[in-house]
């Protein structure tokens, strides 16, 4: 593969869209789908950056703490408290890393597990709900755009 230097322009524009996009889908989505699910009682003693790190949970088999705090850009002693709490709740298990002694290993627990599969499903259906009224052709476009731009991240 042939590595292209960018200029600083492109730079600039793809910082730009990368935090318009961020925000785009906080109000359009999560904002709507938070407020939805909360209203609806589940989970109740849990707040945002509880949700965050069960979804980071949900989407990895285990992670350190650390690796956590860095993709969430939260300080050590905050993480802590929030899986503190997630733990005493039963979402998340916490557990020796086999290759390496030093490591504690964060998971979801069967019961976190099992929310976080009813959390996905209501985000599904109310995805549907948003993006109904959206011409068929846009959302395969948009689907295809998305799955790029994860496989682009992932690689960089």
């Amino acid at each position: 593969m042939e590595v292209v230097n960018i200029n600083f322009d492109t730079a600039k524009e793809i910082q730009n869209l990368l935090f318009a996009f961020m925000g785009l889908f906080h109000e359009k989505f999560l904002l709507r789908l938070r407020q939805e699910y909360h209203d609806s009682n589940c989970m109740p003693c849990l707040k945002k950056n509880h949700i965050k790190i069960l979804n980071i949970l949900y989407q990895k088999d285990h992670i350190t703490s650390t690796e956590i705090g860095k993709m969430l850009d939260i300080e050590k002693g905050s993480l802590t408290t929030l899986i503190d709490l997630l733990e005493k709740e039963d979402f998340v298990t916490r557990s020796d890393d086999p290759m390496d002694r030093r490591k504690t290993l964060i998971c979801l627990s069967p019961r976190g597990r099992e929310e976080m599969d009813r959390v996905m499903d209501f985000c599904a259906r109310k995805m549907d709900d948003i993006l109904h009224d959206i011409d068929s052709n846009e959302i395969q476009q948009f689907l295809a755009t998305l799955k790029y731009a994860v496989k682009f991240m992932k690689e960089i």
